[in-house]
This record gives C-alpha cells, structure tokens and sequence, in this order.
C-alpha cells in the first residue's frame, strides 16, 4: 500500500502545479499511463507531456482528453469540462472523427470553436421538453460590441426522437440540437457560424436562433427535424443560410423563419434545396433576400406584412403569400404537382386578416420573368380537379413577362384582387384569365397589356361576377394582336357595369360581321390578306363574346 501510495504521489504534486487543467488525467492521456506509473513503470516524457498532447493540432484539444468518471450519466459532464477548459484557455474543442457521444444539454458561449468532422452527438433518451444538446442560454453574450464567432463545425448531431416520447402534437416543441440566442441588455449580437454539420430526428429544431444573434448556415443538411432544420424565432436578429440540403424524411420542415418577438430580422438565403416544406414568417421591418431556392415536393409560404421579400432564381414548388406588402419573385419557377383526389392551387396570393391596416394597394406582390409549370408536364396525370396556377384574394398583384405553362385549368384566378396589371404575359391554359369581384373587397381595376395566347388556351377571359354599385370595374386590353379564335370570352352577363377599354387587334380572314367575330367595344379587326378595293379594317361597336358588331374603318 505504502508502495502504490508513494508512486501516486508525483501525479498528486503534477495536478495541483496544473490545477488550471480539468482533470488530473489532463497530464497522462490515457488509463494506461495511469497503470504503468502505479506499476512503477517511470513515465517518458512524452507521457509527460500528455497535458499538451491533448491537442489534436496545434490550439485543438480532444474531447478524448476528458474521459467519464464514475459520477458522470453519459457524456454531457466531460464534454462540459471540455467546453469549460476550451473556453477558459482559448483553444478549440475537437470531436474525433468516429467518435460517438450522448449529452443532455452543454452550455457553450462565444468565442468557442467546436469541430468534429465524422464524429456524431446525440441526444440522450426521455429529455425534457426545453433541452437543447449545445446551448448558449445559460452564458449570453452581453456587450455593445458584436461577439467574436461561436462556430460548430462538422458535426453530425441527432436529435433521438423515436426516443423522447410523444412529439408530433408539439409536445417536445423546445428541443433544439443548437440553440443561439444574445443578451437583449445591451446592442452586442452574439456572433455563430454552424458549418458543415447534420441535424437529423428532431422532436423540433436542428439549429435554432434566437434574440440578438447574427448567425450564419453554412453547408449543412437535415432531415427528420419536426419544426425544421433552421429554425428563428427571435429578433433581432440576422440569419445567413448557405448551401442548405433540407431533405425528405417522414416528417418536419427544412426551415422555419417564424418570429414571436419585436424587432426587426434580415434573413438572406443563398442555395438552399428543400425537399419539404419551408416558412417565412417575420416581423414589420424585416427583409428577406432569397437566391437559387429550389423546394421539391412541399411548400413555400411567405407571410409578409410590411416587410421586404425578394425571392429570386428559384424554384419554389407551390406558394402561398399571406400579407404580403412588398414580395417579388424575379425569374423563379412555380412548379405546381396537381392531384388526382383535390383541387390544387399552385400559388396563393392572399390577405386574411390585416386587410383594414392598410389600403388595398400597399399589399403589393410582384411576379418578374417568372413561370407557373405542372410538375408533371412530361408525364400528365389524368385527373378532373380543379387547377389554378396563380389564385389572387384582395390587395394587388402585377405579373411581367411571365409565362403560364398548359395543362391548368385557369392561369391567373383574381378573386376579388384591388389591382391586376399583366403585362407581356403568356398563357397556355385553358382558361387564360378569370374574374370575381367581390363587394367588400372592391376590385378597381385590371389591366392586360401585351397579353399572348397559346394553341390551348380555350377561353382568353372569364367574367365570373360584376360590381353592382360603384365604383365598377375597369378592365383594360392593350397592345394586344391575336387571332380571331382568341377574341372571345365567357359570362357575358357577369360583365355587367364592368367598364371594358380595349384596344387589341384581331387577325380576321374575312368580314367580321359575316365570320361572326367576337370582340370587345374598341377593339380593331384587320384583314389578314387584305383585298384591293376591300374594306380590310373594322372597329367593334358592340361587346359580344361570340359576334360582336363590327363597323368598317378603312377600306
């Protein structure tokens, strides 16, 4: 006894000279060498130097310098001596790679550097409903200066749901795999970059920001994560998401910007790949920059009152606009997967219920080189549904140089829309145009300029409802030329007091009168192969959806 007592006794002075360091097994690395010296065996100086060597690279230092004791549940204890360490001694925490850790929560802070490519995290069993695997809630940043960077990188971090109990009714709602948020004390965001790590099995979020944070995604992926795989809740707050695999599993959300806080959020996004659905959801002020967004197979829905949001180069599967004051889309796909069993609306512009904040114009949503395409185009399937490619309810809604692919049944649906302007826009659908003013809701006016029609489009314009007291409806053709097949429209007695300006030019093979030309008052019918001596120009004098009247102009 006297003899192992007297060999320990150098490891006893060694850890009370280091006691800075987090364990005594910082001087010695492994059992092993622990052994060799209560076994009289004389430690090297590389053994020795163990207290150093626990660094992977030069200002890393492994995880595996921590090991358990008898006391620790899993690996949340070491790992929190490790974070502790790390952060006391400015170095860097390394996962190795293979390496595999159970935790229950980790409070890190800014300033730390975690990186642990090939290595995985998960969270241990029956956790609470509030517990987040690494955590800056217990040590917020609090300064008037920005914090210098909290970066986790290459981990893959696993949230166990199948293990946590019930969650699908949002009973584990506040498990997140990161959680980043600042002080609101003082105007010093905490900085974060999560870089190259996985989140998957979440009973709610992969990577949460909160309060206060400036926080960038950078190559990451998830899958399985209920509410998402980034999710923001806070402001202010200003979230940056590059290069983003948000994949298909069997339930969750590749992102979810829903905001329950004042303050204003900058959310940037550039090349993200969502194979479920997305959300956008901010607070007034905000501002929303969106490039090379592709979501297949689920749903992009923007709520954007009195903020900015700009979504461009994308292909965005279905959309659904809630309030939206200030929304473009600029050169992006709306790829729209029609049904067999329900009728499907490919983009859904609406106001619900801020429609008496503002005028009906200040809901504003902007379309710009865009298209509306079925999904399955190449390959229809056969179904009697109804599908609409654009719905508009209330507020205004403009359309430039966009095209509307075949196989809807209606392209732009207007219901009750306060302002249309259409402008050098292609239809392919069977129904081009459809109109149904509502009362309350007022629709002033709706203006087609430079509209085209394709070989299926059966029905340019339909009127589904008129104004009944004023002020009427104004629809307004311009700098229209079309074949005569093209003139005509449907519900010529939803017209009504609709106040018709036309001015389009109809190709016509003969007479107009004698062909039984549809037109609209104003409207010009030329002839396609004028005759010498001949009247070859009419104008309409009446509106008719199957013959109009035509008076002849020039002969």
């Amino acid at each position: 006894m006297k003899k192992t007592v007297l060999l320990l006794l150098p490891v006893i002075v060694m850890s009370l000279l280091y006691s800075k360091l987090p364990d005594m097994v910082q001087i010695l690395r492994t059992n092993s060498a622990i052994d060799e010296m209560i076994n009289a065996v004389a430690p090297s100086e590389a053994q020795v130097g163990q207290a150093a060597d626990v660094q992977a690279a030069q200002g890393e230092i492994s995880v595996e310098a921590f090991p358990k004791r008898k006391t620790d549940k899993d690996d949340t204890e070491r790992i929190q001596r490790a974070v502790d360490y790390c952060i006391e001694n400015n170095k860097d925490l390394l996962f190795p790679s293979g390496g595999s850790y159970t935790v229950r929560q980790v409070d890190i802070e800014a300033g730390l550097r975690i990186v642990g490519y090939g290595a995985s995290v998960t969270l241990a069993d029956d956790q609470p409903k509030a517990t987040r695997m690494f955590t800056t809630q217990n040590r917020k940043w609090e300064s008037s200066e920005d914090s210098d960077y909290l970066i986790i990188e290459g981990l893959t971090l696993d949230g166990n749901c199948w293990n946590q109990g019930e969650f699908m009714n949002y009973e584990k709602e506040h498990q997140f795999g990161i959680f980043l948020s600042g002080s609101l004390e003082k105007k010093g965001m905490l900085r974060g970059k999560v870089i190259n790590c996985r989140f998957q099995n979440w009973c709610a979020d992969g990577v949460h920001v909160y309060t206060n944070a400036d926080v960038a995604v950078i190559g990451c992926s998830s899958i399985n994560c209920f509410r998402g795989g980034v999710v923001a809740s806070g402001s202010p707050s200003n979230v940056r998401i590059t290069d983003f695999v948000g994949e298909k599993g069997t339930f969750g959300k590749a992102m979810d910007i829903e905001i329950d806080t004042p303050g204003k959020v900058n959310l940037t996004i550039d090349a993200m790949q969502a194979y479920c659905d997305i959300d956008i959801s901010m607070p007034e002020g905000s501002v929303a920059t969106v490039d090379n967004l592709t979501v297949v197979g689920g749903i992009t829905k923007v709520y954007g009152f009195e903020n900015e949001i700009t979504i461009s180069d994308s292909d965005i599967g279905q959309l659904d606009v809630i309030n939206a004051t200030n929304c473009t889309f600029n050169n992006t796909k709306i790829t729209v997967t029609p049904s067999s069993t329900a009728d499907v609306t490919g983009a859904m512009v609406s106001v619900m219920d801020s429609f008496n904040e503002l005028s009906k114009e200040d809901y504003y949503t902007e379309f710009n080189d865009c298209a509306f395409e079925r999904s399955d185009k190449d390959d229809p399937i056969k179904t009697d549904k109804g599908l609409i490619a654009l719905k508009g309810y209330f507020g205004k809604i403009t359309l430039n140089d966009c095209t509307f692919g075949e196989g809807f049944k209606t392209g732009y649906y207007a219901l009750g829309v306060a302002y249309s302007s259409i402008n050098n826009v292609s239809f392919d659908c069977d129904t081009a145009i459809a109109m149904k003013p509502l009362v309350w809701a007022r629709v002033y006016e709706m203006v087609l300029d430079g509209v085209q029609y394709g070989e299926n489009t059966n029905v340019p314009f339909r009127f589904l409802d008129y104004m009944e007291e004023k002020p009427y409806t104004t629809v307004v053709l311009k700098n229209m030329k079309l074949d005569s097949e093209q003139a005509g429209y449907a519900g010529d007695q939803a017209i009504g007091t609709t106040k018709i300006e036309s001015s389009r030019t109809i190709w016509v093979e003969s007479d107009p009168n004698v062909a039984d030309v549809a037109g609209f008052v104003g409207d010009t019918a030329v002839l396609r192969t004028p005759v010498d001596g001949e009247p070859y120009e009419w104008v309409a004098t009446t509106s008719d959806p199957v013959a109009a009247e035509w008076k002849i102009s020039k002969d």
